[in-house]
């Protein structure tokens, strides 16, 4: 999570200027529109690994300069002439280059103009003049490009084009992504199916079918040191057990069963159908106890074997840095304009409210069935702002929904499930309206943080459709 992206930079000026005179390599234009460039791969280099040649102003530089990108294997390119250049010198970088995600940066190199502007500030800024020429040579030839504008200086623009290129590098991360089914899809809730080549096509995730008795030998060749130093870091994390040793040791055994297997498949996502009996019959219980290490990997788990979930779960968190919680909105409190949220299984207690201490409970659903009560790490969610986001596939593509709001401070308000009590931005009879209208699943992911407008950005990207909720 903590790589940068790789992004190919074309900067550009022309060369039609140096013939005519009105540019050389003596003249301070040129030396201010270095400097420029060189401020701006500065700030560049504070959020991305930027693959540059130099200002570029002759299609065999260009050519050069996509020879480097090429070989660097990046996940996206910046445009951005610097003054107004010739088509041809972008279009010979293109020719040699991949089939990449673009993104068009016009800056501007000060914020205001002089009262008399002199024909060599006007040149310094004619990179818009260059920026509008090659959108309409972009659009016509089928690039996928987004665009972004500001001064050269200013904070506001590198925060929008690092967003674009964390995105960019979603792309091809996705295409390196495995996710686990245990051990197959949930008959009992057909929103959350998913075409799983439609999923390798589009996307590049692979699934994988994991079967039940593979769990269950590796939570039967756990040892006895293991289970200690288990419990031991659960008293390190001053976590609380409200179960007998039995099932304690019940549960911490499919806990390590669970890396063992993620260590061994290289998954990325784990979807559970977690309310089939074949699982509770070969287990004896729900594997839902928080494995930190786990947690501290990356990986994401949802419920019910929820693909689509899980998907916009390791997105997220790519994305955010933020761990996601998996929920559904259980029902509501109108009078207040807030939902009740939570649900059963596997959560990351990182997510825990501070204020109140996280412990291992019986499972709520299956402590009277199951021949072993459960161990669930239960928590409520730490307060403040918070982005929910559903994930469906639509026979077509994946769609994101979302919507913002708060997580109210205060102590527990659910029993036996993980949860949060969630002031919703928009009234919740509206919420309810518009998400129903839309066609969306019952699971929600939660993430701290107000991501709304960022979201759309990630889902241009990568070719979700996107639908926010105001």
């Amino acid at each position: 999570m903590t790589l940068k992206p790789r992004i190919g930079v074309l900067f550009t000026t022309s060369g039609w200027f140096r013939d005519v005179g009105l540019q050389s390599a003596s003249q301070p234009l040129t030396r201010e529109v270095d400097i420029l460039a060189k401020k701006i791969i500065k700030r560049f280099e504070s959020f991305m690994d930027p693959v540059y040649y130099g200002v570029l102003y002759t299609e065999e530089d260009a050519r050069k300069a996509a020879e480097k990108i090429r070989t660097a294997e990046v996940d996206g390119l910046i445009i951005s002439p610097l003054m107004w250049s010739e088509d041809q010198i972008i279009r010979a970088a293109l020719k040699e280059l991949p089939e990449l995600p673009v993104l068009v940066c016009t800056f501007f190199p000060a914020e205001t103009l002089a009262e008399k502007v002199s024909f060599n500030d006007m040149l310094k800024g004619s990179g818009s003049v260059g920026a509008l020429q090659i959108s309409g040579m972009l659009k016509r030839e089928g690039y996928v490009y987004r665009s972004v504008t500001g001064c050269y200086n200013d904070d506001a623009v590198y925060h929008e084009i690092n967003e674009h290129c964390r995105s960019m590098s979603l792309i091809r991360q996705l295409k390196n992504t495995k996710c686990g089914v245990l051990p197959f899809r949930c008959e009992q809730m057909s929103t959350t199916y998913v075409d799983e080549f439609a999923l390798r096509n589009d996307y590049g995730i692979e699934l994988e079918y994991l079967e039940l008795h593979r769990f269950k030998d590796e939570a039967d060749k756990v040892t006895d040191q293991e289970i200690k130093e288990f419990k031991k870091q659960l008293n390190e994390e001053n976590i609380g057990i409200e179960i007998n040793e039995k099932n304690l040791i019940e549960g911490i055994k499919y806990a390590l069963a669970m890396e063992k297997i993620v260590d061994i498949t290289d998954i990325n996502i784990l979807a559970m159908n977690d309310v089939i009996e074949e699982m509770h019959d070969c287990f004896g219980l729900r594997p839902c106890l928080t494995n930190p290490r786990l947690s501290k990997s990356g990986l994401v788990v949802s419920m019910e074997a929820d693909i689509a979930a899980g998907v916009a779960m390791y997105l997220l968190r790519r994305f955010t840095g933020e761990s996601p919680f998996y929920t559904e909105i259980f029902t509501a409190d109108i009078k207040n304009n807030a939902l009740l949220m939570g649900h059963a299984g596997y959560h990351d207690t990182v997510n825990s409210d501070p204020e109140y201490q996280v412990i291992i409970v019986p499972d709520v659903e299956y402590q009277n069935t199951d021949p072993f009560t459960g161990a669930c790490s239960y928590f409520k969610f730490k307060p403040g702002p918070v982005t929910a986001v559903n994930c469906v596939y639509t026979g077509e593509k994946l769609r994101l929904a979302a919507f913002e709001g708060e997580s109210l401070p205060g102590p527990p308000k659910l029993e036996g499930n993980c949860h949060l009590f969630c002031k919703t931005k928009v009234p919740v009879k509206e919420f309810y309206d518009r998400a129903i209208q839309l066609g969306v699943s019952q699971h929600w992911i939660v993430i701290t943080g107000h991501w709304m407008n960022k979201l759309e950005t990630l889902c241009h990207w990568l070719n979700i459709e996107y639908f926010p909720i105001y």
